[in-house]
């Protein structure tokens, strides 16, 4: 297991001492967040991107951003993509943008909460209104306008090898997951998710050129007209490699020397935050890396910045292709090339400053255990980004926020992850069980998993999945409601206009969500494919579709208790001891169906308390029975119930819990 370890970050003051020390890396999850249909995967090309960001810069060469209307009219005039898929696009891009923009502002404030059709009803009272009229202005971009910069970048990142290869196999035969690895026709990132970062970054050193041109887009005529030079070239190549120096030799004939000449305002060179980080994402207390004023201070030795400062791309471009090189040579882990520089506004801060945790959580080659990671109050607003890799029958309880999770190569786990702000990606897992808030669920070539899901986007199914199956969302933990709230999945209303939503008295205001799309998925291989009748004789080929994940029945929908007692919940307990008995389950299920802000659905709900009857109807019988009796049946019960344990798997779980509580983890 890795994460949650402090890592110790040293100030570098010598350039010389930097080239050996530090190396960028790429940032995962906006690939993570690529997701086409198998026909555009094949047919997007850099070239394209490009295209169509001049095309865009054209028509609005005065904005910076474009709306939603005219982006649907040129992906179908360029990229040839139908409605559905463009506003796909728009909708996976506007979550990352969003997330972008909330970790550039140094804040106390949440995630902007995501709240259904915009009316009134769904957003709360007016009070509430006016708040999110507020955040709208101040993170400037609303789902009906994107910048033109994000969407060229965002298309540029779906055309990685890894990346098409997992849109465009949705019909490949899998044969478990050993087999799947040993498959070279699969994608890099399916057979080893721990190097994806490796092949992303060689992708951006691929690319470079483009990337920091479009940094520019469209406010730089310069900018605008070579990426236009650029997309009528038609590239050499397109098979990926792992040889920086053929990746750099590639990149040069493919790019030669147009646009290096164009200079690149601090705040262009800020964007790069979208596509790069430091290693490990950087530590989660750290402030926002101003990428502008760091490579200014690198390139010009700490030469004072002026009013309107730029950097020629050249110049940039040589930079952050040394520091992405160095980290791929030495180790082939760009990741583990750790930055031994403090990326903060200020040189003087002191080495041995403490930075908490690091923003990437890992935890990865786990056999047979049980992880308990307890909810926490933090003044922070940053979020971790979570990683669970090649575990096997182990328990995960993560009951903290997150921006985005990547769950992968995972068989017969219990995840459960207390919400999730942007991407919560399944990759490769087999008879797993899921629970989750999150803002987008993205399953790909998977099978036999179960996933309780609160999601106000539909979830999306990417390649071959198989036997999965949907619920809503299944338990409740104390700490959710703070969770929902700092990743954006609900917002306060609020009944007292004279009170912040942060005040004390605003801990029991109801909480309003947006619907629940549990049940809605959308696969990307049908995804502009014309619904038909039935008994049409038009039908597709099954062969070549994916199958389609079945709702969990109500019938065997079960609510999860969290192995967790808060000292609310103690304090409680203890006043309750001397009223009615009442069942320990009956008890932690009454809770869960009263105080969870998702509403369970009336047939999965009427199936709950139906159980919670039977329970009591069972307690009411065993009162009848003569103290014999019960003493036979209570012994039959608990026999059976070890029995249970034993074949189930469950016993070596409470045993982890056992010793988490004599620990006091629990």
């Amino acid at each position: 297991m890795s994460g949650r370890g402090v890592l110790a970050i040293e100030q570098s003051s010598r350039t010389e001492q930097l080239d050996d020390s530090f190396a960028f890396t790429a940032k995962p999850h906006a690939f993570g967040g690529a997701v086409l249909s198998p026909k555009h995967a094949r047919e997007l090309t850099p070239s394209l991107c490009l295209g169509i960001a001049s095309a865009l810069s054209s028509e609005f060469s005065r904005k910076n951003i474009i709306p939603y209307t005219l982006w649907i009219t040129e992906a179908w005039r360029v990229l040839g993509w139908a409605e559905p898929s463009a506003a796909l696009f728009w909708e996976m891009a506007t979550m990352y943008h969003t997330l972008y923009l909330a970790g550039r502002v140094e804040s106390e404030e949440n995630i902007p909460p995501i709240l259904s059709c915009g009316s009134h009803s769904s957003m709360g009272s007016a009070t509430q209104l006016e708040q999110n009229k507020l955040n709208k202005q101040k993170y400037s971009s609303s789902a009906k306008e994107l910048p033109v910069w994000l969407i060229g970048t965002f298309l540029l990142l779906h055309c990685e090898e890894s990346v098409y290869r997992l849109n465009s196999n949705a019909s490949e035969e899998r044969s478990g997951a050993d087999g799947i690895r040993q498959q070279k026709h699969l994608s890099t990132r399916v057979r080893s998710h721990s190097s994806q970062q490796d092949h992303f970054t060689c992708y951006i050193l691929r690319h470079l050129r483009k990337i920091l041109l479009l940094l520019a887009v469209p406010h730089n005529d310069d900018a605008v007209r070579a990426c236009m030079t650029l997309a009528a070239i038609q590239p050499t190549t397109t098979a990926p490699v792992s040889d920086a120096s053929m990746v750099e030799k590639w990149h040069q004939e493919e790019h030669g020397t147009i646009g290096i000449q164009i200079c690149l305002t601090l705040e262009d060179l800020e964007k790069l935050n979208f596509v790069l980080q430091p290693s490990s994402g950087g530590g989660i207390d750290d402030p926002p890396i101003d990428y502008g004023q760091f490579l200014w201070n690198e390139i010009y030795r700490g030469a004072p910045v002026k009013p309107g400062a730029s950097i020629p791309l050249g110049e940039v471009e040589h930079f952050i292709r040394q520091q992405l090189t160095n980290g791929y040579q030495k180790h082939m882990r760009p990741e583990l090339a750790l930055a031994k520089l403090s990326l903060s506004d200020t040189d003087s801060q002191p080495a041995d400053k403490g930075r908490g945790y690091q923003k990437e959580l890992t935890y990865t080659n786990l056999r047979g255990t049980t992880i308990l990671l307890k909810p926490e109050s933090t003044d922070s607003q940053n979020l971790h980004d979570l990683v669970i890799s090649d575990c096997s029958d182990a328990h995960f309880y993560l009951l903290q926020p997150f921006e985005h999770v990547t769950i992968s190569f995972c068989t017969g786990c219990t995840i459960v992850v207390g919400a999730v702000a942007g991407l919560l990606y399944i990759l490769d897992c087999e008879k797993t069980q899921l629970t989750s808030p999150a803002r987008r669920l993205l399953i790909s070539n998977s099978s036999d998993v179960l996933s309780h899901i609160f999601t106000p986007s539909p979830p999306l199914l990417v390649g071959d999945n198989r036997n999965c199956q949907l619920a809503p969302y299944n338990t409740y933990y104390d700490g959710l409601r703070d969770d929902l709230l700092a990743t954006g999945l609900a917002a306060v209303i609020m009944q007292d206009p004279s009170s912040s939503p942060t005040s004390t008295s605003s801990a029991s205001w109801p909480l309003q969500c947006a619907s629940n799309k549990w049940k809605l998925p959308v696969e990307l291989s049908k995804l502009e494919i014309p619904q038909v009748d039935e008994d049409s004789s038009n039908i597709a080929n099954d062969d070549a579709a994916m199958q389609t994940p079945i709702l969990l029945p109500a019938s065997e929908f079960n609510v999860l208790f969290v192995p967790l007692v808060s000292d609310s919940q103690q304090q409680t307990e203890e006043s309750e001891s001397g009223g009615p008995m009442e069942s320990k389950y009956i008890q932690m299920l009454a809770k869960v169906l009263q105080l969870s802000p998702f509403r369970l659905p009336v047939e999965y709900e009427r199936h709950v308390i139906g159980k919670a009857d039977r329970m009591r109807d069972l307690q009411a019988l065993m009162k009848t029975l003569s103290e014999e009796q019960r003493v036979r049946l209570e012994d039959e019960l608990n026999r059976g119930f070890r029995d249970w344990l034993v074949t189930s798997g469950n016993l070596r779980q409470v045993l982890d819990l056992v010793h988490l509580e004599r620990r006091g983890g629990m």
